[in-house]
Parts: C-alpha cells; sequence; structure tokens
C-alpha cells in the first residue's frame, strides 16, 4: 500500500529550520535517510528526534517523528511497534497540554485518524480500519475541489486505496472497483499537485488487478499486473520501492497460479531473488506460492517444505498469536499433506486451521468447528470449511469408511451455519450474486455426500438434507427480497425511515438507468454520483439494522423449509421435484404427500447437446424437424423425469428447475417419441418455482377477495411508423393480435384496458394499486449481458422512456394476485449459478408478484392471444391456474389441424412460475347468471308446493 502522506509534515519542520537546535537536525534527518533503508538506524533516529523535541518544547518536530516513525514501522510491517506509537501520539493529543494551541493540531489528529486505520488493515480488523478511514474521507472529500491542497489529494488518494482494498477483502467488489478506478481517476487529472503521480496510478492498478483476478478475469489482471512491474523495476534503485516490486511479483506469480501456469509462478518468484534485496518483509508470503506452485506441479515434497517454512514465519511475524494468516497457511499444508493421501496428517492441519480463527477454540475434535459469531473472519472460516469438507469427501473416496462420510456431512451443516452469517455483511446485490456462485460447488459437493450416505443406509433423513441443500443453494437474492418486504412491513420502523430508505434506492436505479443509457463522456460524472450515493445508501441501511432489531431479524431469517414441513402443504396428487445440476450429474429429490425419492442420473455431454438443440428447436420452428424434436425430447424425458415420475398418482408437478434446466418447458416432453398425445401435457398440470421455501411463502399470500384485472395494449404503430407488422414479436413494430387478445379476456374479468396512447407507463404507475391481476400483450427483451436491462415496452410518450426494465422492478412493490407478461422471451435470461434465470418474470418477483405467467422465446401474436383468451375463461370458471393454462394448451392443439401450428413453438413456451392455485373469486357475471337460475329453480318448486 502506498504512503502519500507526511510530505507536508517535512515542509512544516524544516520551515523554521534556522529556530531549531542543531542535534534535533541531525536526528531528524538521518533518520529519514535511513528511513526505508535501515531499519535499526531509522528507529534509533526518529526516537531521538522525539526525545529531543519533547525536551525542547518543539511540538512539530515530535509529532512529525512520531508519524515519521509510524510510518516506518508500517514499512517494516513491525505491528507491535506500530500499536505502541499510535498510543502514545493518540495520549499526546489528548492528554498533554501543550498541543491544545499547536495550529496546526487538526492536521495531526487527521494523520493519526489515518495511521490508526492502517495499523488496524495490516492487522486485518477491517470493520475498524473501514471506520477510521471513512471519517477521514468524509472530512476531506467535503472540501471543494478547488480548495484541496497537494496533501489533501495525496491522502485522498491513499484512502481510495485502502477503502477499495478492505471492500476487496470483505468481498464487496462493486464497490472496490469503483474505489480503485477512483483513485487512478483523481490521481490522473491531478497529477500537476501529485508527486509521484505515476506510481500511485500503478499502485491502484496493481490492486484493481487483484478484484479482477477474484472475478476471474486473470487477462485483465495480468495486464495490470506487468505494467505495473515494469514500471516499479524501473525505480528499484529506489529502496522506497521494494516492498511495491515484491508485492507486485506475488501477486503476479499467484494470477499464474490460478491459470495454472505453475512453471510460471516459480520464474516469477525467481525472477525477483534477483534484485537482491536483503530483507524480504513478504518472505513468509513467498514460502506459501512457491507451495502452491509445486503443489500444483504434483511435487508434494517441495510443497510441504516450502508450507512448513511459510507457517513458522507466519507464526513468528504473529507473535505466535492466533491468526486468520496462520489458518490459511495450515490450510493449505492440509491441503498438501491429502494430495499424498496422508488422511490423518491433512485433517489434522484443517482442524488446527480451524483452532486459529477463534481465541477461545481449541479443540481437536474433527467433527467441531468454532462459532461463525466469534471468528477473526468468517470469509476464512468458509474456505477452512470447505477444504475440510473436500477432505473428508476425499478420504471416503480413498477408503470407504462411511465415519468420513458422516463427519463431511456435519462439515456441510457448518458452512451453511457460517454462510448464514456471513450473507449480512454482503451489501450489493451483484456482490451476493458472486458470494453464491462462489459457494455453489461447495452445495453441489454437499448433495453429492448426501445422496451417498443415502444409498448406504437408505435412511429418508439424508433425502431432508440434500434438499436443504438445495433449497440453500436456489434464489437466494429473491427469498432475500420477499423477506426484505416482510422485514419492513412488519420490523415496527417509523413510516418516514422506510420513505428515506425507499427514496435511496430510486436515486441509485435512476443513476445506474442513465450511466447505462449514457455516453462515454457523461459516464464518470454519473458514477461518482451513483458510488456516493450507493455508500450513503449502505451506511444508512447498516444504522437501520442496529437500530431496529426486529426489522434485521426479519430480514435476514436464513431458514429454509424442510422437506418435512413442506410435505405437509402438498396435495395427494402432487408431486416436487427439485433439482441440482453437477458437472456430471443430474440430483433430484422428489417429494410427495407421503413419500420421498433421491435420484441421481448421469448428465452428459450428449444429454447436454440435446438440451441445447432442443430449446433451438421449440424456439425456431421448422416442420421438417418435428422428427428430430420428438426423439429429443423423449431421450430428455427418460434422462431427466422418467425415474422421478414413478408415483402413479401423481397429476400435478411443480418443477424446482437448476441450470440448463430452466429452458426446458417440461409439458412438451414426450414418453412416447412416435406418438404426439404422449406430451406430459396431456396427464400432467406442470408448474415452476424457484424454490421451495419461497414457494410456499407465495402460496402464504392472500389473494384479493375482488378479482380486478388491469390489461396492457400499446399499439406501436402510432407512435413508431414505417415499421412492418411482425407476427414474431421481435421488434417494436405493431402488434397485429394484442388488441384482440386483451378484449377477448375483459369478457371474464372486470377490469380496464389501456391500449394505445393510454397504454403508458405513467397510467401503469398511477393505476397500479387497483388491480390484482396485470396483463402486458405488448413487446419486450431479454438482455443476456446485463439482465437488469431486460425490458417490457409500453407505448411511447414524449416526456418520458417507455421502457420498464428489470432494475425498475427492483424499487417496486406490486401487490397483485398474478402477472402475465404475454411477450417475447419474458421467462428467458442470463443463468446464474445458484440464482436461475435473471429474467423479466424475476423482477416481478422481487417486486412481491407470487404468480407470473411468461415466455420462454419469441411468442408468435395469433396463438398466443388464443391460448390467453382460454387461459382466462378457464380461469374464471375457479381452475387452478396451472390447470387452466394446461387446458388452454390442450384445446389449442385439438382446434388446429395444421401441423405446422401444432409445433411446440406456438404453446409449449407460456409457462406459470410460483402460486397456482385458483383466484380466490372466480366470473361475476357466471356466478350470477348461476344465482339468478338457482332462485328461479327454489321459486318454481315453491310454487309447486303450494299447489299441492
Amino acid at each position: 500500500m502506498k504512503y502519500l502522506v507526511l510530505l507536508l509534515i517535512y515542509f512544516l519542520c524544516f520551515q523554521n529550520a534556522a529556530g531549531q537546535s542543531t542535534e534535533l537536525e541531525q536526528a531528524y534527518s538521518k533518520a529519514f535517510n535511513y528511513h526505508y533503508s535501515n531499519k535499526d538506524s531509522a528507529y534509533y533516529y526518529y526516537d531521538k528526534t522525539i526525545r529531543l523535541a519533547n525536551n525542547e518544547n518543539e511540538l512539530e518536530y515530535m509529532l512529525s517523528g512520531y508519524l515519521y516513525l509510524m510510518n516506518a514501522n508500517g514499512h517494516y510491517y513491525d505491528l507491535k511497534n506500530y500499536q505502541k506509537n499510535l498510543k502514545l501520539e493518540d495520549s499526546l493529543l489528548k492528554f498533554d497540554k501543550r498541543f491544545a494551541s499547536l495550529p496546526n493540531l487538526n492536521y495531526y489528529k487527521d494523520y493519526l485518524l489515518f495511521d490508526k486505520g492502517n495499523y488496524h488493515y495490516k492487522i486485518k480488523d477491517y470493520t475498524t480500519s473501514k471506520k477510521y478511514f471513512q471519517e477521514l474521507f468524509i472530512k476531506l472529500n467535503d472540501i471543494p475541489e478547488r480548495k484541496r491542497t497537494k496533501n489533501d489529494l495525496a491522502t485522498l488518494s491513499s484512502l481510495y486505496s485502502f477503502l477499495g482494498v478492505i471492500y476487496k477483502h470483505t468481498g464487496k467488489y462493486e464497490l472496490a472497483e469503483f474505489n480503485f478506478k477512483k483513485d487512478i481517476a483523481l490521481v490522473s487529472n491531478n497529477a500537476d499537485s501529485i508527486d509521484n503521480w505515476e506510481s500511485s496510478v500503478m499502485n491502484s492498478k496493481k490492486l484493481l488487478s487483484q478484484v479482477y483476478e477474484d472475478k476471474k478475469d486473470y487477462k485483465a489482471s495480468n495486464l495490470l499486473l506487468t505494467s505495473a512491474l515494469a514500471f516499479y523495476k524501473s525505480k528499484k534503485e529506489d529502496p522506497s520501492f521494494k516492498n511495491r516490486i515484491l508485492s507486485t511479483y506475488i501477486l503476479l506469480a499467484k494470477n499464474y497460479i490460478k491459470q495454472n501456469k505453475f512453471q510460471f509462478a516459480i520464474s516469477t518468484l525467481d525472477e525477483s531473488t534477483l534484485n537482491n534485496f536483503d530483507d524480504n518483509p513478504f518472505s513468509r508470503e513467498f514460502d506459501l506460492i512457491y507451495g502452491d506452485a509445486y503443489l500444483g506441479l504434483k511435487n508434494y515434497t517441495k510443497a510441504v517444505a516450502y508450507y512448513q517454512e511459510g507457517v513458522l514465519k507466519i507464526r513468528k511475524y504473529r507473535e505466535y498469536q492466533k491468526h486468520q494468516d496462520i489458518a490459511l497457511a495450515y490450510t493449505k499444508l492440509g491441503n498438501a499433506y491429502m494430495k499424498q493421501q496422508r488422511i490423518s496428517e491433512g485433517l489434522e492441519h484443517f482442524q488446527m486451521a480451524l483452532i486459529q480463527l477463534d481465541k477461545n477454540f481449541n479443540d481437536l475434535d474433527y467433527n467441531s468447528s468454532p462459532n461463525p459469531e466469534n471468528t477473526l473472519s468468517k470469509t476464512v472460516l468458509v474456505t477452512v470449511l470447505k477444504e475440510k469438507l473436500n477432505a473428508f469427501f476425499e478420504a471416503y473416496v480413498v477408503t470407504k469408511d462411511i465415519q468420513y462420510l458422516k463427519k463431511s456431512q456435519q462439515t456441510s451443516k457448518a458452512i451453511i451455519k457460517a454462510l448464514d452469517v456471513l450473507r449480512p455483511e454482503f451489501e450489493s446485490k451483484l456482490d451476493k450474486e458472486f458470494l453464491v456462485s462462489e459457494t455453489y460447488p461447495t452445495l453441489q459437493t454437499m448433495v453429492n455426500i448426501s445422496y451417498e450416505l443415502y444409498q448406504h443406509s437408505k435412511e429418508s433423513s439424508y433425502i431432508d438434507d440434500a434438499f436443504y441443500f438445495m433449497e440453500k443453494s436456489k434464489s437466494i437474492a429473491l427469498l432475500e427480497a420477499h423477506r426484505n418486504s416482510e422485514a419492513t412491513k412488519y420490523g415496527d420502523i417509523p413510516s418516514s425511515i422506510i420513505s428515506k430508505e425507499q427514496i435511496y434506492r430510486a436515486k441509485i436505479s435512476h443513476l445506474d438507468k442513465e450511466i447505462f443509457n449514457s455516453n462515454q463522456n457523461e459516464k464518470a460524472a454519473l458514477i461518482d454520483s451513483l458510488f456516493l450515493t450507493k455508500r450513503k445508501y449502505y451506511d444508512y441501511i447498516s444504522k437501520l439494522e442496529q437500530n431496529y432489531p426486529k426489522y434485521y431479524a426479519l430480514k435476514y431469517q436464513t431458514s429454509v423449509v424442510s422437506a418435512q414441513e413442506f410435505k405437509k402443504d402438498l396435495n395427494p396428487n402432487q408431486s416436487v421435484l427439485s433439482y441440482l445440476v453437477t458437472e456430471n450429474s443430474i440430483f433430484i429429490t422428489v417429494l410427495t404427500k407421503e413419500n420421498e425419492a433421491f435420484y441421481k442420473l448421469p448428465y452428459s455431454e450428449s444429454l447436454k447437446k440435446n438440451i441445447t438443440n432442443f430449446y433451438r428447436q421449440l424456439s425456431k420452428p421448422n416442420i421438417n424437424d418435428s422428427s428430430t424434436y420428438a426423439a429429443n425430447s423423449n431421450r430428455i424425458y427418460k434422462a431427466i423425469l422418467e425415474p422421478a415420475l414413478a408415483n402413479k398418482k401423481t397429476t400435478n408437478i411443480v418443477i424446482l428447475a437448476d441450470d440448463i434446466l430452466n429452458y426446458i418447458p417440461f409439458d412438451v416432453l414426450q414418453t412416447d417419441a412416435s406418438n404426439e398425445s404422449s406430451y406430459l401435457l396431456s396427464k400432467y398440470s406442470i408448474s415452476y418455482a424457484s424454490s421451495a421455501t419461497l414457494l410456499q411463502a407465495q402460496n402464504r399470500i392472500k389473494g384479493k377477495k375482488r378479482n380486478r384485472l388491469m390489461i396492457f395494449a400499446p399499439h406501436f404503430n402510432e407512435s413508431i411508423s414505417g415499421k412492418k407488422a411482425d407476427q414474431e414479436r421481435g421488434d417494436m413494430g405493431p402488434l397485429v393480435y394484442n388488441t384482440k387478445e386483451a378484449q377477448n379476456i375483459s369478457a371474464y374479468f372486470k377490469g380496464k384496458i389501456y391500449d394505445g396512447y393510454k397504454a403508458s407507463i405513467a397510467n401503469f404507475k398511477k393505476d397500479l394499486g387497483a388491480y390484482n391481476l396485470l396483463h402486458f400483450a405488448t413487446h419486450a427483451s431479454a438482455n443476456d449481458e446485463f439482465p437488469d436491462y431486460s425490458y417490457l415496452a409500453f407505448e411511447d410518450t414524449e416526456n418520458t422512456s417507455n421502457l420498464l426494465y428489470v432494475k425498475d422492478l427492483y424499487d417496486y412493490h406490486i401487490d397483485a394476485d398474478m402477472v402475465t407478461l404475454s411477450a417475447c422471451q419474458t421467462g428467458f435470461g442470463k443463468l446464474q449459478k445458484g440464482e436461475g434465470m435473471l429474467s423479466l418474470a424475476r423482477g416481478f418477483n422481487y417486486a412481491g408478484v407470487p404468480s407470473i405467467i411468461t415466455t420462454l422465446w419469441k411468442i408468435n401474436d395469433r396463438s398466443t392471444s388464443e391460448i390467453m383468451e382460454s387461459f382466462y375463461k378457464n380461469l374464471s370458471d375457479g381452475l387452478s391456474k396451472k390447470e387452466a393454462l394446461r387446458l388452454a394448451k390442450l384445446r389449442y392443439l385439438n382446434l388446429n389441424d395444421d401441423a405446422f401450428l401444432r409445433h411446440p413453438y406456438y404453446w409449449s413456451g407460456i409457462v406459470i412460475t410460483g402460486n397456482s392455485m385458483p383466484l380466490r373469486s372466480t366470473n361475476y357475471f357466471l356466478w350470477t347468471i348461476y344465482s339468478l337460475i338457482g332462485i328461479l329453480f327454489i321459486w318454481l318448486i315453491y310454487k309447486k308446493l303450494i299447489k299441492r
């Protein structure tokens, strides 16, 4: 980390040099000369400077001596003396009355804040470090740009870098990247006012490279590191650059290891030794990285030797006190032993790693783990537990000893507990998604372990465990959004505070869209504004969570529904199939009212290809493909579904899909490739859900007693002229059948049609609360690269955008029972590990809608209109949503004799997600007719009885 502070101090001390004693001047000058080259001499002369200055009442010299001494402590990573000197200076400024009248007192107080932040950063107490750095940052950032001194700019630059690294280490990659880029811009724009500005830019590029590396963009990371190293090597004669050169070699070597370029890593480390630095403060890290490289090359003897040396050095450096760095070193050593199948030694070192993470935890029993609430680092705890889990499973594979499997199952539950405690520390949606994707492979291992235990024992408790782990891997962000909404309602928070939180969110969303749609010249200022707003928002939320414990408890509730609890809600004819897709296997847990089952099916490259081809065949109709898609349909049915449908009572299926299976409409799968009537549609009502936990919550939302339908049918041809009408909703041209669709479905429920110019976003926002059924017969677009910018199109207006983005929906609360997205690709989007399909439909889920009808591809306008009319008629007759949709599709097939129009493209892409129960009330007109008939019937009987 760079130090761009204290330059002004040096000037302040010497501007009045004529008034100082020769001895004091000489001591200070010698200390400064030895600062980077000789630790002992630097310490000696700084101590002498402080002592002489104290005796002669030269307060500026005294304080600057302390600041430079602590700078040297930091440079040499001498943390014990750093802490001691911090306390001494802090005490002087608080209690020594001589300093009260010092003209530059605030200056020294500011840099005491800086040093406190730096010290806590170096001991990896990031929470305390961030507190000090942010306090100083807020103070300096409030100074108008034109009034900032050279020293203000230098300090701001350092603060951006420090805060960026803290965010990086705590998994907040979005904020980390922003801070580093902000620092690069600050320094580049003020190059004339910042000494060694190129060095500062290179330092931030080096730090930014670590963010890219963690996000697995190794190429971008490598480019930044090699350019930084070339620059630093050109300065190697300057001893102040020693640490920067060495740390860059470390980062570059790590980068190569993550790309499995182990020999490159070793060559990079070897090259660093050619610089002939007498003292390498990073030698312990060099040992560990050499160990990583030799482990990758399967030279286990050398790897163990380097790791052991690294452990010794780190323990000595940390003064034999427990520390997360020691934990990580023990973990590396444990992995090296496991690679040699030295199982007991490997497990022993993993347990030693866990012991390092809690001051009060010393249990050598492999089954035990520290309480995550008490650990020094929750992220390191998760890392160590993941490695311990893999070690247990590997030990089972080698020995076939089931006890290792049982121990791995206990470790699985310890990991889940640690993740539950860790998750609230991840603030932004992007960072939460990153956390889920990083832990997803471990959750896959947990399910695999549960399957092996089930195969050994046939105990249903292991199915329950697998179901639990699957739930922990599914749509966590969506579940959090639902719980955040519940916390807002029932967390006892004043409405004024909720309003302020909503204002923050709305501003963030607005700035996000501005950035997305802006040109390059406008972006920088908007990005600044966005991240400053985000920082204030996260601070606001943090205080809100501290001040309202009930809100916090509801928001971060971590429980998921158990298999046994969920089974109680099932109907006798219902089956719930939860999928987990790994690299080579598909796991399925099947729950029915009375039973459960567990399957592990092969997932081959040919099956992956079949599924990909099948989606293409469904979404782009070709009559000549009919035999091919039928064959694919049957193959996929046999591969992913046939074993799970052993229960003959089942007619109602809920699919909790995973990975590529999200692209498949299951009702189009055929049990017989030669028979079109063997579609699952003919026998089963099928719906989908993001997770069982979310589905249970959606099913418990009470529907409105009175149904009101809001229909949007923009014309487009009025606002966008000159385009040819296109039945495939692929552009923003006119939709030929959407007006007819709107009129047809409006016959079954009371409500209002917003067509033409009335179909605007403004009317949607204004009248939204009056309707519980929303239907959009319009255009939509899925943005695979930027899922938050998938959109639903409204009628163009002069004043506002006509596009409703997914990102907008994060700030909505839509109190509706059902939304129908009769538009293109509303259920299609980017696949996110652990989150499923990032689609427009998911945006409505975020907004609180429990039941959504969506499409998986660019649908046909005419066939959709026909199916939708039947669907709403069936709903009005009191059928469940999924049965209403099934019968609507069957009716479409029965009414069409044309083989081309019977292609699944025209009907199978419409699916229902979430609550599929009937609406609470049905068609009022029909009920009125039935009531009148009933009254007439009773009256006739009454008259007949009177005559008798």
